[in-house]
């Protein structure tokens, strides 16, 4: 919704899936970037209030938002992208990487 990366490189879903079972920090920092980099830019509340319509179609679409708030940054993401990325085994870190390096060659 917000000015970003209009095509990321890896699907933040699968990113967040194959690493939601590691604990480990620069697991926790992997996801927050796959995050960020799919929502693009964070929106200030003001903004966001006033392009609310256009900001859940672009989240129902698959593509999470960022909402820059007093009290830190908020993400939004559709139910099913929830449910399918808390409930769904992913792939490993590996294959998310052998599959996108095969996409680009």
């Amino acid at each position: 919704m917000t000015k970003g990366n209009p095509a990321p490189e890896v699907d933040w879903k699968l990113v967040v899936r194959s690493l939601k079972g590691t604990g480990t920090l620069e697991g926790r920092m992997l996801v927050e970037k796959a995050i960020l980099e799919a929502a693009g830019l964070p929106l200030r509340l003001r903004e966001a209030r006033r392009r609310l319509f256009l900001l859940t179609r672009s989240v129902s679409e698959g593509r999470p938002a960022i909402i820059e708030t007093e009290g830190g940054l908020v993400c939004v993401i559709a139910l099913d992208d929830l449910v399918n990325v808390v409930m769904e085994r992913g792939p490993t870190l590996g294959e998310v990487i052998k599959n996108y390096r095969r996409s680009t060659m």
